[in-house]
């Protein structure tokens, strides 16, 4: 099983993997499934830009309470995967991820793939692939 995983220390905010999940999801609009947030620390009154996405969790509550089964473990790369045929778009997924990661967007629902499909020809993920700081990695559970 594959995951991706974060160091925040390494991320510059520069919004990389953002640009590189939309474009590589242009046949969805052009829709980035990565997240980018801003965290202000009132303490040293700095700001830090930070990425986020599905976190593929091994025991999924999307796909758990699923009432279409559209979401699913990948037995290969353990990825979670929307079945985009089968969403009726009841946004039941979105209310009980403990992350919000799947976005309600024209009807249906919308969240990281871990590029599943690149990943299993040997390919890395978009967002990893652009990472020049090395903040996301693709790894080995």
């Amino acid at each position: 099983m594959k995951n991706i995983i974060y160091n925040i220390g390494l991320c510059n905010g520069c919004f990389d993997c953002h640009t590189a999940c939309a474009k590589i999801h242009s046949d969805k609009g052009g829709q980035s499934c990565r997240k980018m947030k801003r965290i202000d620390n009132p303490i040293d009154n700095s700001l830090k830009l930070i990425t986020d996405a599905c976190r593929h969790c091994d025991d999924p509550t999307c796909a758990n309470n699923c009432p279409q089964f559209a979401l699913s473990v990948d037995p290969i790369t353990g990825f979670v995967i929307l079945d985009e045929d089968k969403c009726i778009g009841c946004q039941i997924c979105s209310f009980v991820c403990p992350f919000d990661v799947p976005k309600f967007i024209n009807g249906k629902m919308v969240k990281c793939d871990g590029c599943n499909d690149r990943v299993k020809k040997g390919l890395l993920p978009a967002c990893v692939e652009s990472c020049e700081r090395n903040a996301l990695q693709l790894v080995e559970n």
